[in-house]
């Protein structure tokens, strides 16, 4: 069944216009209404920089220009307000009945008469709640209970805030590693709350946090002590500031493919780049061949790695998140040990243990346990996938 996404503005433009998280109102509205499967329409005024704004296909400002035929669910919203991805999911889902308008907090739900006439009323200066008050004299009305997501305000600075918090404290994933979770996505957050407000894309800042990471290799073949140790916390700095391209892409809806990949692969060559410098910098020191070895083996385990996790789990992907487990199945990730091992160790925490070898002068311990760590690793993943 269509379920049509309408938000009646006349007058209430500037609302719309408001910035929240760096984009729109309207466009995390448009957004919110493509991802839960309904197709979004703002009925707008006389604001011009707005219409130009929002897509030909989302708009209308003439009533016998529009037609809600077709659609067999229609979803009213306020437009100060902002429900959920996973609210309007579960509305979308929900069966209701004819003759019935559920109603909360800004948002109703209804299903339109054969002739429209509901949205005669949408093009009032006040077309919400008129729409509202009209559908209500014909139709028995409920109470909206939307069991999963929630439904915010966003007419004032202080409701702008705590929705803008919500947001960015969403973008902290359950299936991150300890360090990660509560020491990189606090400093990553503060900066992503200041880049999303500018024209910094997540392509930008993965090539940046690449490169910082590149640099921070360098230094650390550059021999122990205030080198190895910079360039050990260049190596914590890359993946600080790599958490930021994934979270200023999901918070302005900029994800894609081609992101994700140079992520992915940019981390990878990150990590090869600084087992191979603290192979490097051993072996110069040293004037032994063995820690080249163990530096080609840190290296060839972690690209081999990367390519079984990129053409059995992202390789065919196109939707979110490209890379979330080294296994594809849910199924198989809830039941295996081995894959709970594997996505353990495929957390990047280890990085705090290459800063603190750095410090003790011992980065060739961390070399030796990543050399036949990372060819263990691999020959895991080969387990995973072909048993799987």
């Amino acid at each position: 069944m269509s379920v049509l996404f309408c938000v009646p503005a006349i007058g209430q433009e500037q609302i719309l216009k408001q910035k929240i998280a760096g984009l729109c109102l309207w466009e995390r509205l448009y957004q919110h209404a493509k991802r839960a499967g309904m197709t979004p329409l703002f009925i707008l005024g006389s604001d011009s920089s707005l219409k130009k704004s929002v897509p030909d296909d989302a708009y209308c400002t003439d009533y016998s220009k529009f037609s809600c035929r077709g659609f067999g669910v229609v979803v009213l919203c306020r437009a100060d307000v902002l429900p959920e991805i996973e609210c309007l999911k579960y509305i979308a889902s929900m069966h209701v009945p004819m003759g019935h308008l559920l109603e909360d907090k800004g948002l109703a739900v209804f299903s339109p008469s054969k002739d429209c006439l509901e949205f005669e009323r949408a093009f009032a200066p006040n077309g919400f709640h008129e729409l509202l008050k009209f559908v209500a004299t014909y139709m028995e009305k409920g109470p909206l209970r939307c069991n999963k997501g929630k439904i915010y305000h966003a007419g004032d600075p202080l409701s702008i805030k705590e929705l803008e918090d919500h947001l960015f404290k969403g973008l902290i994933k359950d299936t991150e590693g300890f360090m990660s979770r509560h020491v990189e996505r606090r400093i990553s957050l503060f900066i992503s709350k200041r880049l999303v407000n500018t024209s910094v894309t997540p392509n930008q800042v993965t090539v940046i946090s690449t490169i910082i990471g590149l640099i921070g290799a360098f230094f650390i073949s550059l021999g122990q002590g205030l080198p190895q140790i910079f360039g050990s916390i260049l190596f914590l700095v890359h993946s600080i500031v790599d958490g930021c391209d994934g979270e200023i892409a999901r918070i302005k809806f900029m994800e894609s493919r081609l992101g994700g990949v140079m992520d992915f692969w940019g981390d990878n060559i990150v990590h090869a780049a600084v087992f191979w410098a603290i192979g490097l910098e051993w072996a110069m020191r040293s004037g032994a061949l063995l820690p080249l070895y163990l530096g080609a083996m840190a290296v060839a385990g972690t690209f081999l790695s990367a390519a079984i996790v990129y053409f059995t789990t992202m390789r065919k992907k196109t939707e979110g998140p490209l890379y979330t487990s080294v296994s594809e199945s849910e199924q198989a990730r809830r039941k295996s040990r081995l894959i709970k091992v594997a996505d353990f160790l495929s957390r990047r925490d280890f990085i705090y243990l290459v800063v603190i070898l750095a410090f003790l002068h011992h980065l060739d311990w961390f070399l030796v346990a990543a050399s036949f760590g990372s060819i263990a690793f691999a020959g895991a993943l080969l387990w995973i996938r072909f048993k799987g």
